[in-house]
């Protein structure tokens, strides 16, 4: 009950006592930093959204999108400002720290939620002032890399129209795609450049191949280059990965695009964890738990420690092995538990490791 009573009258102080410029909130702001109240490092930051994250703030409207390219895949939202709190639902929002015409900051808010490792902050720069800053650093270059931040835009969902060729063919093509699509703006064409062309999948997949790189080519009117006129190249490298297989109780299909990359192995970090691994690392977890609470200490570490192998954002099951370790009077493997949440960039780890560790 106190801690209900904590966070509501949070909410509420911030709501009561500070004032913005609310002009400044409406636009497209760019996330620049992100980490946790405490200033720890936000270890469940997906690959994704480390790369690219992005706020489009309308008067009613809060939209997130982590995808640079299409311009149609966004997630919106219904918020309301009060004071300096973006309220997105009943029990959760965003605090305003700072907000100017370049900048704005937020503080994560949820009711039930205090702790300062558990609730994220985040660092925006209005998007004008870093395409603007793109501009101006390659204004005398004839051929450009795009990046996540300065890129062309496409308005057609090329994915879906790959996949539901695909699922016409007998078996679904199984291959790894390497390459560049290759926009010429003065000549208004894209080309498709193949970079593993010698890859046994690839070869043996060669009218699959042929068909992207013909629906790729097709679209150049569906991409935005309003920016990039002055630019006789620009690449945009991607990684196609294309497959098929079952798995206990279902099977996949898919075909996704993955721009910005041109390692096959970067396709992992981007996909994240897999709901099966998720539910493991919970289940070692809980189970740690049952086994702390019965005084089975060995076993309640076992338990810790696959949880956050197998899900190595499972902080907080660091740190319950650390803590059973001090229980145990086990300075030397404390001690180790305490110096990886340090190199994690855990504010509360780095402080016991200083205090416990360092004499």
């Amino acid at each position: 009950m106190h801690k209900y009573f904590s966070i509501i009258f949070l909410l509420l102080t911030s709501v009561v006592n500070s004032q913005i410029n609310s002009h400044y909130l409406t636009g497209e702001w760019v996330n620049v930093k992100n980490r946790m109240i405490d200033g720890s490092k936000n270890i469940s930051e997906s690959f994704s959204s480390s790369k690219f994250y992005q706020w489009k703030i309308s008067n009613k409207k809060l939209c997130m999108d982590s995808d640079p390219v299409n311009s149609y895949e966004e997630s919106c939202i219904d918020y309301k400002l009060e004071n300096n709190f973006i309220r997105t639902s009943l029990e959760s929002g965003y605090e305003i720290t700072k907000l100017t015409a370049d900048t704005l900051i937020v503080v994560e808010r949820i009711k039930g939620i205090t702790e300062n490792d558990k609730l994220k902050k985040l660092w925006f720069v209005n998007s004008a002032i870093i395409k603007n800053n793109y501009i101006s650093k390659y204004k005398n270059d004839s051929i450009l890399i795009a990046n996540e931040h300065f890129t062309p835009t496409l308005n057609k969902n090329l994915i879906t129209e790959i996949h539901k060729n695909f699922l016409k063919k007998k078996n679904y093509p199984n291959f790894n795609l390497i390459g560049n699509i290759i926009f010429f703006p003065k000549n208004r064409k894209l080309e498709i450049e193949i970079s593993n062309t010698d890859d046994k999948n690839v070869i043996e997949n060669a009218k699959s191949i042929e068909y992207i790189k013909t629906t790729i080519e097709k679209t150049y009117n569906n991409w935005s280059l309003t920016d990039f006129k002055a630019f006789n190249k620009v690449y945009i490298p991607f990684v196609i990965k294309s497959e098929s297989y079952n798995y206990k109780g279902g099977g996949y299909k898919g075909s996704p695009i993955f721009y910005y990359i041109d390692n096959i192995d970067d396709v992992e970090k981007i996909y994240g964890i897999k709901m099966e691994d998720l539910r493991s690392s919970g289940e070692n977890f809980q189970n740690g738990i049952i086994a702390y609470q019965n005084k089975k200490y060995e076993k309640a570490i076992e338990f810790f420690m696959k949880s956050y192998e197998i899900d190595n954002r499972k902080i907080d099951a660091l740190y319950n092995v650390a803590s059973i370790y001090s229980l145990m009077n086990d300075k030397t493997n404390m001690c180790q538990c305490l110096k990886k949440l340090n190199d994690l960039e855990q504010t509360e780890g780095t402080k016991q490791y200083n205090e416990n560790c360092l004499n």
